[in-house]
Order: structure tokens, then C-alpha cells, then sequence
């Protein structure tokens, strides 16, 4: 008769034949937002029912658009701007109106009353560092999402997502662009925010 073996070495223990779990990868925590303002602004809403979050891409650094946002002569601002980094600022306070979507052109794909388009939205730039190949990172998502529901919170009228391309396809024809849209991150965004994603 064969000898017996050992328990232990019949069943050695669960540890000893599974190899330890990778460690996950590290994501910063969604970032306080920090307030540096605008003087790009008007205030109040106009009387504007608000209906949409709009998401842009910088074509720049989150630096470069605190800058901008600040100079008189761009006439130009959005409530908020996302760094890669997950840094959210805010330049414009919900209750006024960002100047940063500009005017309907023709193809537009925008679904509230046709003027003072800005008065109807809440804009978020998200940096790019120049380049629309730049990935959105897990960081700046949930920055992202982060500032949309405090949007949402303000609004509950909201019920739409749109990149600037839906308002001005002519001259903003790749803003969000590829890193929001063909990534999933565009759509991912609306899922969780319960909004239906406008293309």
C-alpha cells in the first residue's frame, strides 16, 4: 500500500496556489473647486429656461485658460475648467451666463429655443495641453462628472449633454472631439448623469 501523503501537500493551503492580486491603480479623488473667476459674464440667466451641460475641449493647459478667462479683451468664459489632473476651477458662478458657446450655425444640432444659447447652458472646458489626441484621464472624468452634478443640482431642468461641435459645427467642428466621443467617455458621462448625450 502506497504511503499517504500529507494533508498539506494533498490540498496545499488557498494562499500558496494563488498568485497575490496586482495592487490597483492609484486615482486621485475628485478635487474641491477652486474659484478664480471672470470678468466674462452676464449676469442672471435672461429669463432662459437651462437645459444643457456642454462639454469642451481647452485646445490648451488648464493654466493657459485661467489666463484667457481673465482677459477683458477675449470676451470669452465657461463655468468651469477641468485639468488632466482632475483640478476643477470655476470662473463663473452657475446663476450668471458664460460666454462660451458662441452662436447657432447652420447644421446645428441644438435642441433648446434657438437664441441666447449661452443663457441656456452650463459649460465645462476640460484641458487637452493642445493636442485632441490627449486622452481623457479616470482623473479628469470624475472631475468632470463631479462639476455636472452640481450643475444638475442647481438645474434640474437640465436634461441634455452636448459637445460645442452640436451648437458650431462649422467653426468648432472637433470640440469635444475624439477624446470625449470615439473614447466612450461622452457617452459614459451622460449614463451617469441620467442626460441624453446630443451628437
Amino acid at each position: 500500500m502506497p504511503a499517504l501523503l500529507p494533508p498539506t501537500l494533498l490540498f496545499p493551503p488557498l494562499t500558496a496556489r494563488l498568485p497575490a492580486p496586482e495592487p490597483p491603480e492609484p486615482i486621485t479623488p475628485p478635487q474641491a473647486v477652486q474659484w478664480y473667476g471672470s470678468p466674462n459674464y452676464t449676469a442672471g440667466r435672461s429669463g432662459m429656461r437651462v437645459i444643457a451641460v456642454v462639454v469642451h475641449t481647452m485646445a490648451g493647459s488648464l493654466a493657459s485658460c485661467d489666463s484667457w478667462f481673465n482677459n477683458t479683451a477675449a470676451q470669452v468664459s465657461s463655468q468651469y475648467g477641468i485639468g488632466l489632473h482632475g483640478e476643477a476651477h470655476q470662473y463663473v458662478a452657475l446663476q450668471n451666463t458664460a460666454w462660451a458657446n458662441g452662436i447657432l450655425e447652420p447644421g446645428n444640432t441644438w435642441p433648446g429655443v434657438p437664441y441666447s444659447v449661452n443663457a441656456q447652458t452650463v459649460s465645462i472646458e476640460t484641458e487637452d495641453n493642445g493636442s485632441g489626441a490627449t486622452p481623457v484621464t479616470e482623473q479628469q472624468y470624475q472631475a468632470t462628472l463631479g462639476v455636472a452634478r452640481l450643475a444638475i443640482s442647481a438645474y434640474p431642468s437640465i436634461t441634455w449633454l452636448l459637445g460645442h461641435h452640436c451648437i458650431s459645427p462649422s467653426s468648432r467642428p472637433q470640440c469635444c472631439g475624439d477624446r470625449w466621443r470615439a473614447s466612450g467617455q461622452f457617452d459614459r458621462l451622460a449614463d451617469e448623469l441620467g442626460l441624453q448625450p446630443r451628437y
